[in-house]
């Protein structure tokens, strides 16, 4: 197959970034020594053409869908960067079948969305936006909203304490609100040390909170997470506010809890895409006691530049020795069951004829390092094996020139 025509002809690294991007973090890949070209008007339709055509060795992408066609079409491409704090714009099935290896900027986006989901509380409980709409059709009812609850002394219950979750705990405190919280790998130690009191269960939480804010990674295992059951167990005038995804709630238990129990809801996302953008089209959307936005919980410069940052951050680090910082598809456990250290000179090939004897015994190496000692003549080649070498495969490798021992023993996790 003949090179594409615009492939890079230096040792530069290509980067090929969609979506919107810091000029100023764009000249500093530059000046790191990258070949950077932004087209932020690329899509799920159109890219995978210009990789075909640009043959980038990495990609970054904010919210354009990357799929396996993409993915594949550039024979160069190594690394998959998500500008955000999750990695869910990639196919990453695919990006882990082709060796791609995938990272994204956790964190960078918490504060915005922390934010946001205090902007939804207050409007819950002062009921902000129905005013506006009063007061802008000219009605003048202020008994109507006299009536607020207020938030000093209440109780907040976080659902999630990632670092989304600790910035509104971090907020709630700041506005007198006792705080509690429930995660899936929160312990009781982790939750002092943050300042907010530790909750066993979800529907516990529902009982004891007067505002729950749900910040939880949204996939498969977090779909319906909060259901019938958790909001049967709110109490009567509650605010759940939601700035994760939107299928993490059950829509139609909610809206039986704001039209029954005089529940509010603050909403950042819903569950389909038309819903969130439409409300006369949503049930939920539409109902009065619900304020909703447009998923714009991450969307502010601050956060923006923050993660353009990390972006560059991570492709240096890369770029420099290979390390890929907050990679979301290495393995954490792999088939290895044995450990084989070979202590070898430090010369060209040895590497390369243990590979030869260990691949003629139908041995794979899952993982492996080769530490240089002090001086640069000697080194010890460690490698993680599927299945223990056998004695002649053993003795193949110690018989290779400049191998000065050979050590196995089983892999103890």
């Amino acid at each position: 197959m003949s090179q594409p025509a615009h492939a890079p002809a230096t040792t530069a690294v290509r980067v090929l970034i969609t979506d919107a991007f810091d000029s100023s973090a764009a000249d500093t890949l530059r000046e790191s020594g990258f070949d950077v070209i932004h087209n932020p008007m690329l899509d799920a339709g159109t890219l995978a053409a210009a990789m075909q055509d640009l043959q980038p060795q990495v990609l970054v992408a904010r919210s354009v869908r990357v799929g396996e066609d993409a993915l594949r079409a550039s024979s160069q491409l190594a690394l998959a960067v998500c500008a955000g704090s999750e990695a869910q714009c990639i196919d990453l099935g695919a990006a882990s079948r082709l060796g791609v290896m995938v990272s994204h900027c956790p964190g960078r986006n918490a504060a915005a969305v922390a934010e946001l989901a205090w902007g939804l509380i207050v409007a819950c409980d002062r009921r902000i936006p129905a005013q506006v709409t009063d007061l802008r059709e000219g009605r003048a009812d202020m008994s109507r909203y006299a009536g607020a609850a207020g938030l000093a002394g209440r109780t907040l219950g976080i659902v999630g304490l990632g670092q989304v979750g600790q910035e509104i705990a971090r907020r709630g405190r700041a506005f007198g609100m006792h705080v509690v919280a429930w995660s899936k790998h929160i312990t009781e130690d982790r939750c002092d040390a943050l300042g907010v009191d530790f909750c066993a269960n979800l529907v516990n939480l529902a009982k004891l909170a007067d505002v729950i804010s749900v910040s939880v990674t949204g996939n498969e295992e977090t779909r319906g997470r909060l259901g019938e059951k958790f909001f049967n167990a709110l109490r009567p005038g509650s605010i759940v506010v939601n700035t994760s995804r939107g299928h993490v709630c059950d829509e139609a238990a909610l809206l039986h809890a704001v039209r029954h129990r005089g529940v509010r809801a603050g909403l950042d996302i819903f569950s389909g895409d038309v819903q969130a953008r439409s409300g006369a089209e949503s049930a939920l959307a539409s109902e009065c006691g619900v304020y909703g936005t447009f998923r714009v919980g991450d969307r502010t410069e601050q956060a923006r530049l923050s993660i353009d940052s990390e972006v560059v951050r991570i492709l240096r680090a890369w770029h420099a020795d290979g390390t890929v910082l907050n990679c979301v598809n290495v393995a954490e456990h792999t088939a290895a069951s044995a450990v084989l250290m070979v202590r070898h000179e430090n010369r060209p090939g040895v590497l390369a004829r243990i590979f030869d004897v260990l691949g003629k015994a139908t041995i794979n190496v899952e993982q492996m390092d080769n530490q240089i000692s002090t001086g640069g003549t000697a080194a010890v080649a460690r490698g993680f094996t599927a299945t223990q070498p056998s004695a002649p495969v053993i003795s193949a490798i110690r018989a290779c020139p400049h191998v000065l021992g050979v050590t196995v023993s089983p892999l103890r996790r």
